[in-house]
């Protein structure tokens, strides 16, 4: 008796599904972008992360670089809380910052508004704006220092001109920390314009043409209009010059000024650097860089902050 077989047809291959292949096609791509970024993300980790970690933990050390760091616990720390001129070139860093960060945003974004017009001869003047972009710190700060000569000045020429007299600018206490600022605006004001000028052309043309014809006026428009949609371009540009100012105002202070005259141009950051390569207090150098962070970030956070509930009230 025969026994019958059954054969068994084979199946074909089951296709992916549309979503399997995207799936497959995004995580693709998400190697790739990483195969990409990989060797600048090792190299930022190498030689940022890592260098900055290993010096913040200097804040527990005692060191010269010569010997070997010796642990001392919250010594430095107990030092900076006491020591007065800390607190001197706090007030030093904060005066930077508020004299610097609210006119810099403020022309930043009035000469943006200038610059996105519609004009013959707007590129030429946009190029014209943008020229401090080319100079470093370094460039800048002996240039300004030439020009703040009290004598042969630039400054103190122009001021002649009208019958004013100028003041010593980098050798007078008064002076001295607004003259700097005023250079270290004079650098900043490229990068904040050209934020502003992105988010003044992501504005659609339809909404000024629609306030046109309700018969909005030009100051309207720029308060209701253009002001509220580049809050985020304000909010990103504040915390960039903040930074800005805490760290530009080191590289500043120490080629024109040396923190003088009479430290009342030795911020933060400058004082840190004398802890470390005058006095060779590697140690408290690092405590002081603690603190700076800190108070960057209280800044940040506080202006974020601010910058939410207005968004919420406005909304």
């Amino acid at each position: 008796m025969a026994i019958a077989t059954r054969t068994e047809v084979p199946q074909p291959a089951r296709l992916p599904t549309q979503e399997q292949a995207l799936r497959g096609r995004q995580r693709r791509d998400n190697l790739t972008a990483l195969a990409f970024i990989a060797p600048a993300m090792i190299g930022f980790v190498l030689f940022v992360i890592v260098p900055a970690l290993a010096g913040l933990s200097l804040t527990f050390f005692q060191w010269d670089l010569i010997t070997s760091p010796e642990w001392v616990g919250l010594k430095n720390i107990n030092r900076l809380i006491a020591d007065p001129a800390v607190w001197e070139s706090l007030k030093v860093t904060v005066f930077f910052v508020v004299l610097g960060v609210v006119p810099t945003v403020l022309l930043g974004f009035v000469l943006g508004v200038l610059i996105n017009q519609k004009m013959r001869g707007i590129g030429a003047l946009r190029i014209l704006y943008f020229a401090p972009m080319v100079a470093s710190s370094t460039v800048a700060a002996v240039l300004w220092a030439y020009m703040y000569d009290p004598r042969s000045g630039l400054v103190n020429q122009l001021l002649a001109k009208v019958g004013l007299t100028g003041p010593s600018w980098l050798s007078d206490t008064s002076w001295a920390l607004p003259a700097l600022t005023l250079m270290i605006i004079w650098l900043a004001l490229p990068l904040v314009m050209i934020l502003y000028l992105a988010g003044l052309q992501r504005i659609p043309d339809d909404v000024y043409a629609a306030a046109d014809l309700d018969g909005c006026g030009r100051w309207r428009m720029l308060w209701s209009i253009t002001w509220p949609n580049v809050l985020p371009t304000t909010v990103l540009v504040g915390i960039l010059q903040i930074i800005d100012f805490v760290s530009s105002s080191f590289e500043v202070s120490l080629i024109m000024t040396q923190g003088g005259p009479l430290g009342s141009t030795q911020s933060l950051a400058l004082y840190s650097y004398f802890a470390a390569f005058q006095n060779g207090e590697m140690g408290y150098a690092s405590a002081i860089s603690l603190f700076q962070l800190l108070l960057i970030g209280l800044i940040v956070g506080a202006v974020r902050l601010v910058t939410k509930i207005v968004a919420r009230r406005t909304a």
